[in-house]
């Protein structure tokens, strides 16, 4: 990702913590994954049972989601000359972030050995 795709785009600060963010909940998950039970529940769009379980390495796939939504705004605002679009899409890329530490937070929580 080219660094002059983020001078250009307004309330970086934004896209910043979203990926610090991102990082941060995927670096939680790895250093508390000895405390979690070798499945958890993750994928609740499926019937309740087996189908919602992945492995605990699977809580990862929430915050790689959110780094790779907001790679992802960060280019689609680069080809955009609309600031309002622009400001939308920083402001959507820490919004996924934020749901996305929430969920795994929950997750974590829930399912968690203290």
């Amino acid at each position: 990702m080219p660094i002059f795709m983020l001078k250009k785009l307004p309330l970086r600060n934004y896209v910043y913590s979203a990926l610090a963010l991102d990082f941060a909940v995927a670096l939680t998950v790895l250093l508390v994954k000895g405390n979690l039970p070798p499945v958890v529940p993750f994928l609740y769009g499926r019937p309740v049972g087996v189908g919602q379980l992945v492995s605990a390495y699977g809580l990862l796939i929430a915050p790689i989601t959110a780094a790779i939504i907001t790679i992802i705004n960060i280019v689609l605002a680069s080809y955009i000359r609309d600031e309002f679009i622009k400001k939308i899409f920083s402001v959507a890329s820490l919004f996924v972030s934020v749901l996305t530490t929430i969920t795994i937070i929950k997750i974590v929580l829930l399912v968690g050995f203290w």
